[in-house]
């Protein structure tokens, strides 16, 4: 066995350590692996992710520029410390670090969708698409990436644009219920609710216990003249959390369109006694315009107001 051999054994063992939460011990093998110079760069790399998970990021990053300063022409190396600085936030220096990683190996796919991070994390959205765009001359069938140049087009009011790229996205992961609930809002945004609703539906069968996927969906339903579906869909909402003040009143706004008005009275008091600020909510909604004057409806606004 070789010198070199003989060490690399330290880097599965200070995997094992890491895998069951013994950092010490693991930082312990790869201070082992530092003895060997072909090695050392990989060592201060792994004890670097070590102080980051410790949440140690000055020394984590003292450690990270040793490992460059002995081998900076390797391109993992390079890379390992770009994805540091994004996790610190550090957007152009990690770019900085990213384009020597590439300069190295220019196919390294991750490093140039890490840049479109960095670029779309500083609204720099031009430079992001292009990094990107790189990814996809590399990986053509990167879901990840063509859903998220889809949210830069999205962003930018680019929606037959967004539309595309989300479509790529959803050919190649079908089952992505956050690629379909984009897809709902650049459908809403072109006043599309039918198709809206659609894709919406599909997010709610991807992900029926998602909160924010309840809400849309009641909305539109709401919106499209469909009180009663609405109301469906709430119900199923509040069956996962029954004292959810918002979803009531959602509720009892499906129940005033179905024109049960006693039943969405009901509904407001109950969310008002979860929830005082359901008040302002109910005063700045259009639906209850009518019902301003409605004696019953002043009684339920008013007997909060006094209570608060």
């Amino acid at each position: 066995m070789s010198n070199m051999e003989s060490y690399l054994s330290y880097i599965d063992l200070g995997e094992l350590y890491k895998k069951i939460g013994d950092l010490e011990r693991a930082k312990q093998a790869y201070e082992k692996i530092i003895e060997c110079p072909e090695l050392a760069p990989l060592g201060w790399v792994n004890i670097a992710k070590i102080e980051a998970s410790r949440n140690r990021l000055k020394t984590a990053k003292d450690y990270y520029l040793r490992a460059v300063s002995i081998d900076g022409d390797n391109y993992e190396t390079l890379y390992n410390y770009a994805n540091f600085l994004m996790d610190m936030q550090d957007f152009n220096e990690a770019i900085e670090y990213y384009n020597k990683a590439l300069e190295k190996e220019p196919n390294l796919a991750l490093a140039h969708y890490n840049k479109g991070i960095a670029y779309a994390s500083m609204e720099k959205f031009t430079e992001a698409l292009q990094s990107f765009q790189q990814v996809l001359d590399i990986n053509p069938d990167d879901a990840s990436c063509l859903f998220d140049m889809g949210s830069i087009y999205y962003t930018t009011g680019q929606i037959p644009e967004a539309i595309r790229y989300f479509q790529k996205a959803l050919e190649l992961n079908p089952y992505d219920s956050k690629t379909f609930e984009f897809m709902t809002e650049c459908f809403r945004k072109m006043e599309q609710t039918d198709v809206a609703i659609t894709y919406l539906k599909r997010a709610f069968d991807l992900n029926p216990t998602d909160v924010s996927v309840q809400y849309k969906l009641g909305d539109l339903y709401l919106e499209s003249g469909n009180p009663e579906k609405a109301r469906k869909i709430f119900d199923i909402a509040l069956k996962l959390n029954a004292v959810d003040a918002v979803l009531i009143y959602k509720r009892a706004c499906a129940y005033l369109k179905m024109s049960e008005k006693d039943r969405a009275f009901r509904e407001l008091s109950i969310a008002m006694q979860i929830n005082p600020l359901i008040r302002e909510m109910i005063l700045e909604d259009k639906i209850f315009d009518l019902y301003k004057d409605d004696e019953q409806f002043k009684n339920i606004i008013n007997s909060r107001r006094k209570q608060m």
